[in-house]
């Protein structure tokens, strides 16, 4: 594996550790918490036709909801909602069917 790969999968892993710990702090209450963060990296992604990744790059350059307590925590929760959801769920739904 090249050096960017494994810097790449090794964030991927910190950004699912964080989703993970938020998902267990946040039990029963996680989606109705997440959601509007969801709602906000896919309405970038519309509005500037960009993946969630660089969204969320121009959330935090450019949006003060970046700057909330805890905020940084839910849109890392959102953006591997949004990942797992853009990239697993067909998988996902053929393994079921």
């Amino acid at each position: 594996m090249t050096k960017q790969k494994s810097k790449t999968f090794s964030s991927l892993q910190v950004l699912k550790q964080t989703q993970e710990s938020v998902k267990a702090q946040l039990a029963e209450k996680y989606e109705a918490v997440i959601t509007p963060y969801v709602q906000i990296i896919q309405m970038t992604m519309k509005a500037n036709a960009e993946n969630e990744f660089s969204a969320l790059k121009r959330i935090k350059e450019n949006l003060e909801i970046y700057n909330k307590k805890d905020a940084p925590l839910l849109f890392s929760a959102a953006l591997i909602e949004i990942t797992e959801g853009k990239h697993f769920s067909k998988f996902v739904d053929e393994v079921k069917g």
